[in-house]
Order: C-alpha cells, then sequence, then structure tokens
C-alpha cells in the first residue's frame, strides 16, 4: 500500500453554505493528539442538516461540451473516452438532447466498459486509540465485497439477469429494445476492474473528526476540501485511462465543509466527474471518474438512524448509474424540484443525475442478495420521469428503477428558484 503525501488543492469542493459552526464539541488543541469523539456527539457536529448527498461536475471547455453531447454537431472534433450514444427527448416545445454509456437500445448487442479500481485508506493525525497509535481506516478489506456486489455481478431483475446499472438502464429503455423482454440481447456491462495499488492518505489536523460507538467501530466526517485535494493528486499520479471508468472508494467515512477545524455540513457519499485531460491535433480526451464512500450497516444506523444509508454499494450505485445515464455531466433536462425538499427551502437541478432525485426519500435502497450478504444498492429515477413522459415508456409505466419511490413525473421548479 503506497502512503500519498498531503498535497494543495487544485480544485474546490463547496456544499450549500451553512451558517456557523457547532459550539458544543471542544475544539482540539493545537499539535496535540486526542481520542475519537463520542458517536452521540455527531449529530451535534454541524447545525446545518444533515442529509445524505452526493455531486457532479465536469471540467470540460465549451466545445467538448458539445462535442461529446452531439459528435454531428462537432465533426472537426473527435472525443475519446468510453462508449456512449446519443439521442434527445423534447417536452414544452424544446429538444433536449443527451449522452449515455453504451451504445443504442434500438441496434442491441453489448457494450462493454472497462473500470478500474483503487481503494483510498486513511490515517488520522489528530486521532489516536488508547495506546497512543494513530488510528488507521484500512479500505482494502472492504474492496472484495465491493467487487463482488451488484455493479459487477448479474442479480435476476425485472429488465434481466444482470449488473445493477444495466438493469437500470435496460428499463430506460425497454420498449425500444431489438429484442424484447428479459433476455434481450442490448446491454451496457461494466468489466471487472484492473486494481490499482491502494494508497494511504495521510490527514492532518483540522481536517477532519473521528467517531467511536459503543462496541469499538470508528468512522470519520472529513474535509471535502481536504479530500478534493488528495483526488486531484491521484488524478495526475496514477496511471489511467481515458476508455475505462476509475472508481476511487473509501470505508466508513463521510464528506463535508470544515472551517477552523469544525465541519460545517455534512454529508457527502460520492460524486461523478469528466475531467478534459488533454488535446491531441482534432482528439481530445476525457478522463471520467466515481467516487464513492461505502459504510458499514451499524455506522449508517449510528451517524444516519437507518442502516441502508450509505451502505456498502448504496453510494458506488448512485455514481455508476449516473455515470450512465449523465457520463459527461451536461444533459440538461427540464428545471426539476428535488421531491424530499420541502417549502421554504426546495432544491432544484437542471441535470440528468439518476440519484439525486431518490436519495432522499424513504427507502431509497433496494436490496439484492448476492452470496449471503444483502447490498443497498440505490434506486434511481428514469428518463422518463426527467422528460415528464406521461405516460411512462419504461419498464410497467415506472418513473424509477428498481423501486418505485417515485410515481409520476417531476415537478418543475418554483419560478425563481
Amino acid at each position: 500500500m503506497r502512503r500519498l503525501p498531503i498535497s494543495v488543492s487544485l480544485f474546490v469542493f463547496c456544499l450549500s453554505g451553512s451558517a456557523g459552526f457547532a459550539q458544543n464539541l471542544k475544539a482540539p488543541v493545537a499539535g496535540q493528539a486526542r481520542l475519537p469523539l463520542t458517536a452521540s456527539e455527531f449529530r451535534i457536529s454541524v447545525t446545518a442538516p444533515m442529509r445524505p448527498t452526493h455531486m457532479a461536475f465536469n471540467r470540460l471547455s465549451a466545445s467538448t461540451n458539445t462535442a461529446v453531447q452531439n459528435s454531428a454537431a462537432s465533426p472537426q472534433l473527435k472525443v475519446r473516452s468510453i462508449p456512449t450514444f446519443s439521442s434527445s427527448f423534447s417536452f414544452g416545445g424544446t429538444a433536449f438532447p443527451f449522452t449515455m454509456a453504451g451504445s443504442a437500445p434500438q441496434k442491441g448487442g453489448t457494450t462493454e466498459i472497462n473500470t478500474s479500481y483503487l481503494a483510498i485508506s486513511f490515517v488520522f493525525d489528530e486521532f489516536v486509540d488508547q495506546n497512543g497509535n494513530n488510528i488507521v481506516f484500512d479500505a482494502t478489506a472492504n474492496t472484495p465485497n465491493l467487487l463482488k456486489g451488484p455493479e459487477f455481478t448479474p442479480f435476476p431483475y425485472t429488465t434481466g439477469n444482470t449488473q445493477f446499472s444495466d438493469a437500470v438502464q435496460r428499463a430506460e429503455f425497454f420498449n425500444l429494445l431489438k429484442d424484447a423482454g428479459e433476455n434481450g440481447s442490448w446491454h451496457t456491462l461494466l468489466e471487472k476492474p484492473r486494481q490499482l495499488t491502494p494508497v494511504t492518505v495521510e490527514v492532518p489536523f483540522y481536517e477532519s473528526l473521528v467517531f467511536q460507538l459503543p462496541d469499538g467501530a470508528l468512522f470519520a466526517l472529513i474535509d471535502v476540501n481536504f479530500l478534493a485535494s488528495q483526488l486531484n493528486t491521484l488524478l495526475q499520479t496514477e496511471e489511467l485511462r481515458v476508455d475505462e471508468i476509475p472508481i476511487f472508494v473509501t470505508h466508513n467515512a463521510i464528506y463535508g465543509d470544515f472551517f477552523a477545524g469544525q465541519p460545517l455540513d455534512c454529508c457527502v457519499g460520492g460524486f461523478h466527474t469528466a475531467i478534459e485531460t488533454r488535446r491531441s491535433d482534432n482528439t481530445v480526451f476525457v478522463q471520467l471518474l466515481a467516487f464513492a464512500t461505502s459504510l458499514d450497516a451499524e455506522i449508517s444506523s449510528a451517524a444516519f438512524g437507518d442502516p441502508t444509508a450509505f451502505a456498502d454499494v448504496g453510494p458506488l450505485s448512485h455514481e455508476l448509474s449516473e455515470i450512465f445515464n449523465d457520463p459527461f455531466v451536461n444533459n440538461v433536462v427540464p428545471r426539476w424540484q428535488d421531491p424530499a425538499s420541502t417549502p421554504p427551502f426546495i432544491s432544484c437541478s437542471s441535470f440528468l443525475e439518476s440519484g439525486d432525485p431518490v436519495e432522499n426519500l424513504p427507502d431509497a435502497s433496494f436490496p439484492v442478495m448476492i452470496g449471503s450478504f444483502l447490498y443497498h444498492p440505490q434506486t434511481e429515477a428514469l428518463l422518463q420521469w426527467f422528460s415528464r413522459a406521461i405516460p411512462s415508456s419504461a419498464i410497467g409505466g415506472a418513473y424509477s428503477y428498481p423501486g418505485n419511490n417515485l410515481t409520476s413525473p417531476s415537478t418543475a421548479c418554483p419560478a425563481g428558484q
């Protein structure tokens, strides 16, 4: 396992602003290591509402955004990335083009997408155990369980015996499949990842809080901007391939903005991005990336009161399904209102981010038993929810899949929001 040195951030995440930080927690003493906080202190550690959330962004030029949305519109610029296809839908007299992973469903056939996997562990300068040893979170032990999970292992969904993200995508286009039915030949499948050498990130003072459950289990809240700096370093130092989806995963850690060693908000569980890495003549190279945490059930229960929140493959399924539906983070749709938000704090979006509308609804996960382990991938909103199709042309008239969390199309965002 490699040790990743502390680095300076070249790009910054920012969650929605928070009005100050908690005064209930004892401030750290400069340079003095301390024992973990109690799990009960987690819920008083931030003043903003603690909701599971994910993020998405791209780092693409205007010309590249146009090219990845519609190659016919930019014939002079070729894009190197994972395989994709383009189409569009209309709403209110406006056409909304979109690009998705794989190949057009009308063509049939199977598209295989390469992946790689990097386990990111943490060692905390500020927090020590009873013996004075720096606390370490080892993410490598969680790797076999994730790679045996539903993102890479077939399961019998109503759309076929297949991987989770493929099952969701097939649900969206079930009526268009060349060979209809559960055994139809159209699939977009993730290859088993090539495993990159795991890394350990040193977390300095004031960038994290570590909490301990009564049984000794540990979890951490880490500054998302510090995380961004480390991921930026990894993007530059790892031997990533532009035709694959690199998957970076941590274990029992969640993320939020910090100020002066105290968290302002919480809780990010993952993100996906598309980054323009270079150009060569008329070819632009676009690197995708999925980052996700993975919590043990008892950690999810302690942090959120829900053993399925951010549990096992939940964040990973969210991010990979969103890459399938919006690989370049630029599929614009009619502006929609978050179904879980309530006045006066209405959250809105204009992007085809399939995991976001469901993540804070009740029973957002869909249980999948593989071997002897019960996984919790997250139900996803379907294209028909974003396009406001009535009736839905998805399998069974659904607006979400595999769970039935969304039973009607998206609601327009209130004026001015």
